[in-house]
């Protein structure tokens, strides 16, 4: 995935378009900066409970050195299948990591083979997606390959997620709510590289 535009170029079209259709957007240096804004998530809405397609992504955004009474977290790893899917339909926040982001949309693009990854970023009232800032692209064109190379080589079926915003619906009375068919809030941290 290539881009003529420099990478503070893509970052800075990338934030306009999230922040245009009322996503959160921050911009992450250091993982301290992460687990900081995840805090502020946490006890501005009172979650109790998270779930993160990765034990390994949840275990850097929530150290053991971080104290957090009555908030459960929860990797895929760490429960039997049926158990987790109940675990997501209860959860507050779903985490989970992007495979690209498309600049010029503000889109998230993620690929899964497993239902549960994509439930992660479907049915919590809030979604953080992480993405590596390597990660970002000027156009949706430049996802094909990606796209192409996971439908060809997954034998168990894939699907392919593209999020430009938290969900809404004007169908009832031209009032537009959000979190009708998905979480209500989109929250984006773009990471550098070595803090994944």
């Amino acid at each position: 995935m290539t881009s003529t535009e420099s990478s503070n170029d893509l970052l800075t079209r990338f934030a306009t378009q999230v922040k245009a259709v009322d996503g959160r957007f921050a911009s992450i240096t250091n993982l301290s900066e992460a687990q900081e804004y995840m805090l502020k998530l946490i006890k501005s809405k009172n979650v109790k409970r998270i779930v993160s397609v990765s034990k390994e992504l949840a275990s850097k955004l929530f150290p053991p050195s971080i104290q957090l009474c009555n908030l459960e977290i929860i990797s895929k790893e760490s429960l039997p299948r049926d158990e987790f899917f109940k675990a997501v339909e209860a959860a507050d926040v779903g985490i989970s990591p992007v495979d690209a982001a498309v600049a010029e949309t503000g889109t998230l693009v993620i690929l899964t083979s497993d239902e549960s990854d994509r439930l992660v970023t479907a049915l919590p009232e809030i979604h953080v997606a992480i993405v590596p800032r390597s990660k970002i692209v000027s156009s949706l064109r430049e996802v094909e390959p990606l796209i192409t190379e996971m439908l060809t080589h997954t034998k168990s079926g894939a699907t392919v997620s593209l999020i430009s915003a938290s969900s809404r619906t004007a169908d009832i009375g031209d009032k537009t709510i959000l979190g009708m068919h998905g979480p209500k809030e989109l929250h984006v941290l773009v990471l550098d590289e070595e803090l994944l």
